[in-house]
């Protein structure tokens, strides 16, 4: 059953942070204020400079709470799939109270029994999802609580990820002044958003185009099946055309949300655009149908890559198809483009709630869906993986209680610390502007539209 109350959802990109905030009402989800700022010392998805990130972080959630007129004093923060690993884990506990009767406090116990597995020292547990509990040898059950047995067991679904990146994750949002909830695996979260139910349950996939990079995941059986992440989105899309033109990134980011499509065949051939170049004393014209063929040549890149690793996993077999989501998608084409790489069925994905009702929002409003629409028995589960890998963490204090006057007292070895990644360059962001050509004035058009409200 979907939990009441306010949630607020944090995705950092590699060129912009957004923030959500939400309120659940008998399982609906009402938004109440979204911010949106450019993105600082991420790069490909990953934050590389924990003091930028932190300070565009702060930004984004004081615009947002000036929005929602609420303070947001904990959030919930999406994951990237880098080096994401997938495994089935279980543990066993037998029922400790007189009465037998399970309570929170076991399927607590049970879900840390599940955590005993060994995990290398560069890895963290990130989450556990319980997708079955089995009382007395009796399958099948999704909520033990208030029921009778001996002995409880748990199989369930183990995700990790890399310590440094949850770290730098974790710090950013510590030194932002803002308590972190929860993490979400951001394909988790997207796909069970974006695809409805029959797709999760026969199968589809989401393909997230966002600017540093182009996330997959592939739902069938109600189960994630497949994830992974390209490092190339719709920021290198700009980049081409800044670089094939010779122009600013503003002007190019301008060009391809305003003149830019993917389908070089619905592009016209005469009508043209003045972008100024360098080293040029006057604008150039450039043709719609050029500026098209530097578009689809860089989106056709990302995607035939995708289709070589769909196609050995057998993905595409799925009945479901491909859904398009994130800001890369919304250009002119890229779905007809889609359909042709891949070969199946490809619709985009349009969120349906007022004012923000365009795809480049859809991880952070996935990720307070998922949180809101979380179970009794998966928020247990989720705090119990929560305060162990803080118990992890944690360094042992090797002190002896025992009197110090005749045995030397030992010293605590230092604690192991995670590797500074070193910070990268912060990507530009580009803005939607062009230089003021009279030709370029007369056709500045918006391919948003409807997304909008």
């Amino acid at each position: 059953m979907a939990r009441s109350g306010f949630f607020t959802g944090l995705d950092i990109g590699t060129s912009t942070i957004k923030v959500l905030v939400a309120e659940f009402i008998g399982g609906e989800m009402n938004v109440i204020g979204v911010s949106k700022v450019k993105s600082a010392g991420v790069k490909d998805g990953i934050i590389v400079d924990i003091d930028a990130a932190a300070g565009a972080i702060k930004t984004a959630i004081e615009q947002a709470e000036e929005k929602a007129g609420v303070n947001i004093e904990k959030v919930n923060v999406s994951l990237p799939a880098n080096s994401l690993q997938i495994e089935g884990t279980q543990g066993m506990i037998p029922v400790p109270s007189e009465t037998k009767e399970i309570r929170d406090e076991d399927v607590d116990s049970v879900v840390k029994s599940a955590l005993t597995k060994s995990v290398t020292p560069e890895r963290e547990v990130i989450t556990l999802i319980p997708e079955e509990f089995i009382i007395d040898g009796f399958q099948g059950i999704k909520d033990p609580r208030g029921m009778m047995g001996i002995r409880l067991e748990m199989r369930g679904i183990l995700y990790t990820g890399p310590s440094t990146i949850l770290h730098n994750l974790r710090k950013s949002v510590e030194k932002a002044g803002i308590a972190l909830e929860n993490i979400v695996i951001s394909p988790l979260a997207m796909a069970q958003t974006v695809l409805n139910e029959g797709e999760r349950e026969f199968g589809a996939t989401v393909i997230d185009m966002g600017g540093g990079q182009t996330t997959v995941a592939s739902m069938r059986n109600q189960e994630l099946q497949y994830t992974n992440i390209y490092p190339e989105g719709g920021d290198y899309v700009t980049k081409d055309i800044s670089k094939v033109l010779k122009t600013s990134r503003d002007i190019a980011e301008a060009l391809k949300f305003n003149f830019g499509n993917a389908n070089v065949e619905a592009a016209s051939t005469t009508e043209t655009v003045q972008v100024d170049v360098v080293g040029e004393t006057s604008p150039i014209d450039v043709s719609e149908r050029y500026l098209a063929e530097i578009i689809s040549a860089r989106i056709r890149h990302i995607l035939e890559r995708v289709k070589q690793d769909l196609d050995r996993g057998r993905v595409l077999e799925m009945p479901g198809g491909i859904v398009l989501a994130g800001g890369g998608a919304i250009l002119p084409g890229v779905v007809e483009l889609a359909e042709k790489v891949f070969g199946t069925n490809v619709k985009l994905y349009i969120p349906n709630q007022v004012g923000i009702r365009n795809p480049m929002f859809a991880n952070v409003i996935s990720l307070v869906e998922y949180v809101g629409n979380m179970t009794e028995v998966e928020a247990i589960a989720q705090n119990a993986v929560h305060n162990e890998e803080l118990l992890r963490r944690k360094p042992i204090d090797v002190t002896p209680t025992y009197p110090t006057s005749s045995i030397q007292a030992v010293t605590p070895p230092p604690t192991r610390s995670v590797p500074a990644v070193p910070p990268a360059e912060p990507s530009a962001q580009a803005t939607e502007k062009v230089a003021d050509k009279p030709k370029l004035g007369d056709r500045v058009r918006s391919i948003f539209g409807s997304m909008f409200d």
